[in-house]
């Protein structure tokens, strides 16, 4: 398969490379909420920078040489969440997720941790559907709020017999 897990550090060279796809990250998740989300190579990389500095790991898969997906621990109390998660388009399928993931509950492990969080949109079904596919069918908890002065709602979301607005 040719798969190379990396794991990011501060003097990682290819951070712009990186970026882009923690640009597309960020433009998927705007998408799931119906905006638009644009951040430039410079924004990308002062949050690599960020994530870095508080020394939360970030690993890359590379298949073939390419950049082909990464993801962000962020360690937080007594919880780590998985922060960010992206495989390119074109490498999915290709198993290069379960090993990213793989990589990230060992990381964990390593670490004396027992669960990994995953905070996911409710309308990223092919996350949740790869997180089911991973053991993971706990839900732990719903968040729900009033509407905001001028807020506009345009998606419904439903948890069992209940329909909620979503933004």
């Amino acid at each position: 398969m040719g798969l190379e897990l990396k794991k990011i550090t501060k003097n990682f060279e290819s951070k712009d490379e990186l970026s882009k796809l923690l640009i597309s990250f960020r433009a998927f998740l705007a998408q799931l909420k119906n905006k638009k989300d644009k951040m430039s190579i410079k924004e990308g990389i002062e949050e690599i920078d960020y994530y870095l500095d508080k020394d939360f790991p970030i690993y890359a898969a590379y298949k073939d040489n390419q950049l082909a997906g990464y993801f962000i621990l962020k360690y937080d109390d007594d919880a780590v969440w998985l922060e960010h998660f992206y495989v390119k388009k074109e490498f999915r399928k290709q198993g290069i997720g379960s090993a990213l993931f793989k990589k990230a509950e060992e990381e964990i492990e390593n670490q004396g941790y027992v669960n990994l969080y995953n905070w996911v949109h409710p309308n990223n079904d092919r996350m949740i559907n790869f997180l089911k596919k991973q053991g993971y069918d706990v839900l732990n908890m719903i968040e729900i709020r009033k509407k905001f002065t001028d807020e506009k709602l345009q998606s419904e979301v439903s948890v069992d017999n209940n329909k909620f607005k979503y933004n």
